[in-house]
C-alpha cells in the first residue's frame, strides 16, 4: 500500500473517531433547530469553495460562511483532511457539501457526522431522486459531480439548499426562498450570456480539450463535445494510449487550443502540446480554467457565475482565434 493511501486512511479515521466521541446520540429536528441563536449568523462550514459560494447567496446575512478548501489551487478529488479541518466541521453549525464522491477522503466521515444527528445537507441530494435523472453516469457507474458546470442543474441545487436550510432555521423561510428565486434568475442570465458567447464558434472548432475530465455538464448545457486526458478524478492516471488518441484529435480536426486548470497539475497538456509539434501542428495553451474551485475571495470570479463566465471568455477567445500557419 503506498505511504499517500496510509495518510488518507489515517486522517479519515481521525475524522471518525472525533465525530463518534463528540457528536453522541443522534439530534432530533427540535434539538438541531435549538442550535440556532437569535440574532447570531449560522455558522457554515462548507468542503469546497465552489459550495462556499452557494450558501452564501442563498444564506445572505443569516449565514456565515467557511470553507476548508476555499483557494483556485486546491483539488477536492485528492485533498487529505488534517485535523484543523476536523475542529472545523465538528465546531460548525451546519455542514454542507457537494457529494456525488467529489470530496472522496470526506465522504465516510460526513456520513458519519450525519449519521450521529450533526446537521449535514449535500446540495447534490436533489439531483439523485429525479426521473428521468439529470445526472451524468461514468463508465464506472458513478454520477459525474460536476454538476455546477451546468446552471439549470446548479439552481436546482440551489433550491435544495433552501429547503434545507429552512428545516434547520424555519425562522428564515422567507429570506431563503427569495434568495432561491434570485439565484435562478443569476443563473438563467449566466446561461443565456454563456450560450450568446459561444455561438459564433463553428460546430467543428466546439472541442474542448481539458486536464480531466470536469466538463461534460458544461458541454451538454453549451453544445460542445468535450475530451479529457484524465478522468472525472484527478486521481486517475492516463495511459500512453490516451494521450496519442488526443494527439490524433487535434491533429486531425486542426483544434488551435487546449486547457490547464487551476487546480489540476499541466503535465499532461504540455505531452499534448509536444506530441501535436511532432507532427507538425502547433497547438497552443487557450486558457488556465477553473474546474473544481471558483477563484479567489474579492475577484469577479469568486462567484461560480463569474468563474463560469470567465471560463467560456477563455474558451471563446482561443477556439475562434484564426489558426497559426503549421511548421
Amino acid at each position: 500500500m503506498k505511504t499517500s493511501t496510509f495518510r488518507a486512511a489515517a486522517a479519515l479515521l481521525s475524522l471518525v473517531t472525533v465525530f463518534a466521541a463528540g457528536c453522541g446520540p443522534s439530534a432530533s429536528t427540535d434539538q438541531t433547530q435549538n442550535r440556532v441563536v437569535p440574532g447570531q449568523p449560522i455558522a457554515v462550514v462548507c468542503t469546497t469553495n465552489v459550495i462556499k459560494d452557494l450558501v452564501q447567496q442563498i444564506g445572505g446575512n443569516r449565514v456565515k460562511v467557511t470553507a476548508i478548501m476555499d483557494g483556485p489551487g486546491i483539488d477536492p478529488h485528492t485533498y487529505t483532511p488534517s485535523p484543523k479541518d476536523t475542529n472545523a466541521l465538528t465546531a460548525a453549525d451546519v455542514v454542507v457539501y457537494s457529494g456525488l464522491h467529489l470530496e472522496g477522503q470526506f465522504d465516510d466521515a460526513l456520513e458519519s457526522l450525519k449519521n450521529r444527528g450533526i446537521p449535514v445537507i449535500c446540495v447534490t441530494d436533489v439531483l439523485l431522486t429525479e426521473s428521468p435523472s439529470r445526472l451524468i453516469q461514468a463508465e464506472n457507474g458513478s454520477a459525474d459531480p460536476h454538476v455546477w458546470f451546468h446552471p439549470e442543474l446548479w439552481q436546482s441545487c440551489g433550491h435544495w439548499l433552501a429547503l434545507e436550510l429552512t428545516k434547520f432555521d424555519p425562522s428564515g423561510k422567507d429570506e431563503y426562498e427569495s434568495a432561491a428565486v434570485a439565484f435562478t434568475s443569476e443563473m438563467e442570465e449566466t446561461l443565456t450570456t454563456g450560450r450568446r458567447l459561444l455561438e459564433p464558434i463553428p460546430k467543428e472548432r466546439r472541442v474542448l480539450v481539458t486536464a480531466h475530465d470536469a466538463f461534460e455538464y458544461f458541454a451538454r448545457a453549451f453544445e460542445f463535445e468535450v475530451q479529457a486526458v484524465q478522468g472525472i478524478s484527478t486521481e486517475s492516471e492516463p495511459g500512453l494510449r490516451r494521450i496519442n488518441e488526443l494527439i490524433d484529435l487535434l491533429t486531425k480536426k486542426k483544434i488551435a487550443a487546449v486547457f490547464t486548470e487551476q487546480s489540476v497539475s499541466d503535465k499532461n497538456i504540455s505531452a499534448l502540446i509536444e506530441g501535436c509539434e511532432t507532427r507538425g501542428h502547433k497547438l497552443k495553451i487557450g486558457g488556465r480554467l477553473f474546474s473544481d474551485t471558483v477563484g479567489a475571495a474579492g475577484t469577479s470570479e469568486e462567484t461560480l457565475s463569474g468563474a463560469l463566465l470567465y471560463n467560456i471568455r477563455q474558451v471563446s477567445t482561443a477556439l475562434l482565434a484564426s489558426e497559426e500557419p503549421q511548421l
